[in-house]
């Protein structure tokens, strides 16, 4: 059953949109994500996932790569196409195994696929991930749009500074990271403390979002520079390029070389 959508919590609940024409498919997909805190939007064929993603634009898109009339590459390339929905991460539907599918929806922007048939857990898995890592991004835009509007009127209160810190330091040791409590302690607050602002700005824990930061940068470091992937592990805190590799594979179901292949022939 799905989650009926209202207007005191659309500005709470992820927006899902699925995008399947096989009710089997779908009827799967609503029993495993129906009892999530999602809003659950279905479109049975191409033409009306596009109309239905432009007018209320989702937080994810998963989406069928067979489709009569138009498969999900063609879909794909439309919604990255639009400026409505150019953000909206995508993650594709298929029986396929084939890596060469993979590496065509990775060139035109989709983030992860899920396998036919669905095992439960996985679909919850790579759904909340990349909500996650949706709700994360727009929050830390929001985020700096509102530090800019704070640095002309007021300063930053006690949690925004201690979040901004803590980032901070992250990101300037992603090579050797402070533990949790190191980390609290070097910004003036306690690990409890720390972890309920993480979870209140960003909806995740302190590791989780290094997690993130480390896979963001491979991916950056993947598509815009010639870096080997030994540099790579180096640059991101990894002891050598085979625990890089495997914990990318574990994210996004290829090895950082495809990855990079992928991208760099679009």
């Amino acid at each position: 059953m799905t989650n009926t959508h209202t207007e005191a919590d659309s500005g709470h609940r992820p927006r899902i949109l699925i995008v399947d024409d096989e009710p089997a498919s779908v009827g799967l997909l609503l029993e495993h994500l129906g009892e999530q805190p999602f809003d659950l939007m279905v479109a049975l064929d191409a033409a009306d996932g596009l109309r239905k993603a432009e007018r209320a634009p989702p937080d994810l898109v998963l989406l069928d790569l067979n489709m009569p009339h138009e498969d999900g590459f063609a879909t794909c390339r439309r919604l990255k196409a639009s400026p409505a929905c150019g953000d909206v991460p995508v993650i594709f539907l298929t029986a396929s195994t084939l890596l060469a599918h993979k590496l065509q929806g990775f060139a035109l922007g989709c983030v992860d696929y899920i396998t036919k048939p669905f095992e439960r857990d996985e679909v919850l898995a790579r759904v909340n991930l990349h909500v996650t890592m949706k709700r994360r991004f727009s929050r830390l835009k929001a985020l700096g749009r509102q530090a800019s509007l704070d640095a002309a009127s007021a300063p930053p209160n006690r949690e925004a500074q201690l979040f901004e810190r803590a980032t901070a330091l992250l990101n300037s040791r992603m090579q050797d990271p402070p533990g949790l409590i190191e980390l609290a302690r070097s910004i003036g607050t306690n690990e409890r403390k720390l972890t309920d602002i993480f979870r209140q700005r960003l909806g995740m824990t302190v590791f989780d979002y290094l997690t993130a930061l480390r896979m963001d940068t491979v991916c950056h470091l993947l598509e815009h520079t010639d870096m080997q992937i030994q540099q790579i592990a180096g640059e991101v805190g990894f002891a050598n390029p085979g625990d890089l590799t495997r914990a990318f594979r574990r994210h996004f179901q290829v090895s950082p070389t495809e990855y990079r292949q992928a991208r760099q022939s679009r």
